[in-house]
Order: structure tokens, then C-alpha cells, then sequence
């Protein structure tokens, strides 16, 4: 009796939530809107405390969700980007993602897949809606450690490693700004911030947008901290010669004039073009076009955009990338296409058994083609269980978490067994559909 009473005032908490959170219309003044977003934050999480099911708790963490990330809204659209406001709406912001993320990695258990698809967008606008509204109008510094405390705070990895992948491209762009001040102390340890973010976004997304935006980001980081090495190697040097001629009477040392730098750059980009258009060696003409770049950064402030072999360089050096790209994903592709015509047996299994019950599918892919994580196992409903239907329907919900794609480790249980279980998810996933009625 005691649990129905608390389920039910979890219930009512979070309609009551509802009640204050549809209230907030347009043209309310801020003040107003905050006091019932506050309120209604308040209802929810007392909505959450009561909650005795995960069912309960992920529906008032969705609640709260979307509640702070409604406040955070009021709060940026104002006055919020003095000092004492910045706590407030970085509080809000980092409490929308704890409860998107709580919803989102519980609601597998309890709620459809639909439900938590929602979650999912749900975050992901959110995030999208920070990074683009928020964010970008405090400084530099301020910026670097806002993207960090709410990338920590993320625990959905889809949108976890977009904020990563903000940071590193934050950090990046806080040494060119160091580099355009001449500060190459400052330049190069922005650059070494960006490999700890640049390496979490990889590890944590396979997608290969994100591992994409991770090589190219790289390799930026790489090339402009070589840069403000030998910018700063540079300026050294100068301040040695100065100070030769200040101590030095007289000196018999040959002058190397700059020009003669500007010559070498030039004669490496010609290079390039001979390696990439006549030679059609592109990993050689990669490589001049490179150093014919970097010798042109270490000129600086001399600059050459307008020179044509500067532009030549850049623009070919862009399109190898994008080619390196192109073959790695046709590459990717090749590989999975030989993987199917190796479980040509398999597939053919898993075809053979879809007009068979859902018991009996989930039977044989469970007994054929057991989890690698022997936790993950198979729990069927009995037979006289009145909802059993539902219950059904949850043990394919679980069954395509156990043999989702994204959850196999390549590098420990094989390519086969990714691809296999990605036909296996795809299986699951269609009977799952035809229960959504």
C-alpha cells in the first residue's frame, strides 16, 4: 500500500510540474517565467525523490531536463553574463544534461525505444543550443572552463564527445589568438590542452563524423604547434643576434636575408605540384606542401593568402585530406562487405528463423550467438504472466542494448563479431518495430 501512495505522489508531483512548466508563454516578463520554471524544477525533483520505479524516475528526470534547459534560456536572454549570474546559469545548464543523461541511460530499462530517441534529441539540442547561444559570448578563458565542467557533466556519449570535440576546438583557437599576441609560451600550451578533449571525443564516438573532425583537428594542432616552435625559435634567435650586435664591436658573419626563406617556400610548393600533378606520388606532395606552409607561418607577420603558390599549397593540401578521408571510409566500407560474404552462414540463419515467435528468435540468437559479456544473458517472462506481451517487448528493448554495434569493441572481440552483431541488431530491431502498435 505504501509503495502505491508514493508512486502516486510521484505521479502527482510531476503533473503538478507540468502545470507550472506549460504555463510559461510568450511575452510573460523574465521574472515571471523564472519563478515557474524554478517552481516547476521544484515539483519534478520531489517527483524524482518519491519515485519508487525507474519508470517514475526517468520521466521526472526527463522533467527536469527540459526544465533547466528552459531557465538556462531565460537566464542567457537576459542580463546573465555578469559575474554573479554566471554560477546560476552554468548551474542550470550543467542540471539539464545530469538529468538528460540520467533519462537517457535509464530509459532503456523501462521505456520505447522512441522514448528514448526523444531523450536523445532532446539533449542534443540542448547542447547545440548552449554551444551556439551561450557560450560564445564570455572570453576565451572563461569559455575553455565552462566547455569542461559541462562536457564532465555529460554522460550521454553522442553529445559527450561533441562537447569534447568543442573543447579541443576552443582550446586550439585560444593558441591562434596566442600566436597572432606573439605569445608562443601561451600558443604552445594551448596546443598540448587540446590533446586530452581531441583524444576523449575519440575514444568515446565511434561515429565517423566525429573521428573525421578528430584526424583534421589533429593535424591542425600538430602543424600550428610546430609553428610557434619555430616562431619562437625564431624570436630567440633574433634576441641573441641583437644582443651579439649590442655586445660585438664588429662581426664577419654572412646575413641570410628573408627572402631567401620566402624562396624556399616558394621552391617547396612547386615541389608539391611536380610530386602531386606530374609524379602522382600525393603522399610526397603532401609532405612539400606541409613545409612550404609552415615555412610561409614562420614569416610571420609577413603573410602570403594572396600569393598564388601559397593558395595552391593550402588548396591541394585541403584536398588530399578530404581524399585521405574519402578512402578511409571507402576503405571501411570494402572490409565490412568481405566480413558479410564470410557470415553469408550466419545471416542466412538469422533469415531462416523470422517468422518464428519472438521467444523463439531470442532463444536461438541467445543459445547461436551468446553476448561476449557473459552479465549479459537472457530473461524471458513465463508463460502465465498476464502482461506478458509488454514484457516481451522490453526483453527485445534489452536485447538490441546487448548486441548493439556501438557497445562492441573491435579491437577486443573481432570486426566478425561487430559486424554480426549489427545484422543481429537489425533483426531485433525490426520485431521490436512491429510490437510499437
Amino acid at each position: 500500500m505504501e509503495s502505491i501512495v508514493n508512486m502516486a505522489s510521484s505521479e502527482h508531483w510531476r503533473k503538478k510540474g507540468n502545470e507550472l512548466y506549460v504555463s510559461v508563454k510568450e511575452g510573460l516578463a523574465p521574472t515571471v517565467k523564472t519563478e515557474r520554471y524554478k517552481q516547476a524544477i521544484q515539483c519534478y525533483n520531489r517527483a524524482f525523490d518519491m519515485g519508487k520505479t525507474e519508470d517514475d524516475k526517468t520521466s521526472a528526470a526527463k522533467n527536469i531536463g527540459m526544465a533547466s534547459w528552459r531557465l538556462m534560456k531565460v537566464h542567457s536572454e537576459s542580463d546573465c553574463y555578469s559575474p554573479q549570474y554566471r554560477y546560476t546559469l552554468f548551474y542550470h545548464i550543467k542540471e539539464a544534461f545530469k538529468f538528460f543523461s540520467f533519462a537517457y541511460q535509464h530509459g532503456f530499462n523501462v521505456k520505447p525505444l522512441s522514448w528514448v530517441t526523444g531523450v536523445l534529441t532532446s539533449c542534443r539540442a540542448c547542447w547545440e543550443d548552449v554551444a551556439t547561444n551561450v557560450l560564445d559570448v564570455f572570453d576565451i578563458e572563461l569559455r575553455c572552463q565552462a566547455i569542461y565542467d559541462i562536457a564532465m557533466a555529460i554522460e550521454v556519449k553522442e553529445v559527450k564527445s561533441e562537447a569534447f570535440l568543442k573543447l579541443a576546438e576552443c582550446q586550439f583557437h585560444r593558441g591562434i589568438v596566442a600566436i597572432q599576441d606573439k605569445d608562443y609560451k601561451k600558443c604552445l600550451n594551448a596546443m598540448r590542452e587540446c590533446y586530452m578533449p581531441i583524444n576523449e571525443a575519440g575514444r568515446i564516438s565511434p561515429e565517423e563524423q566525429i573521428q573525421t573532425e578528430v584526424r583534421v583537428l589533429e593535424q591542425d594542432v600538430l602543424m600550428h604547434t610546430c609553428m610557434a616552435e619555430s616562431m619562437q625559435a625564431r624570436d630567440i634567435g633574433d634576441a641573441l643576434f641583437e644582443k651579439v650586435l649590442r655586445d660585438e664591436e664588429s662581426l664577419n658573419i654572412d646575413m641570410v636575408d628573408i627572402t631567401e626563406v620566402e624562396l624556399e617556400a616558394i621552391s617547396l610548393s612547386r615541389l608539391g605540384r611536380v610530386y602531386g600533378r606530374v609524379l602522382k606520388l600525393k603522399y610526397k606532395a603532401k609532405e612539400y606542401y606541409k613545409l612550404a606552409i609552415q615555412l610561409a607561418h614562420s614569416m610571420y607577420p609577413r603573410t602570403f593568402v594572396l600569393e598564388d603558390w601559397f593558395q595552391e599549397a593550402t588548396t591541394s593540401l585541403a584536398e588530399y585530406q578530404s581524399e585521405t578521408v574519402q578512402a578511409e571510409e571507402e576503405r571501411k566500407a570494402a572490409e565490412k562487405k568481405e566480413v558479410l560474404k564470410t557470415l553469408e552462414k550466419e545471416i542466412k540463419l538469422l533469415d531462416s528463423k523470422v517468422d518464428v515467435s519472438h521467444d523463439e528468435f531470442l532463444k536461438f540468437v541467445y543459445n547461436k550467438f551468446p553476448p561476449k559479456d557473459k552479465s549479459k544473458k537472457l530473461v524471458l517472462p513465463k508463460q502465465t504472466e498476464s502482461d506478458r506481451l509488454t514484457k516481451i517487448k522490453k526483453t527485445l528493448q534489452k536485447a538490441v542494448v546487448h548486441y548493439h554495434p556501438d557497445s562492441i569493441d573491435e579491437k577486443l572481440e573481432g570486426q566478425k563479431w561487430k559486424v554480426l552483431s549489427e545484422e543481429i541488431t537489425k533483426c531485433l530491431t525490426r520485431r521490436y518495430e512491429t510490437m510499437k502498435g
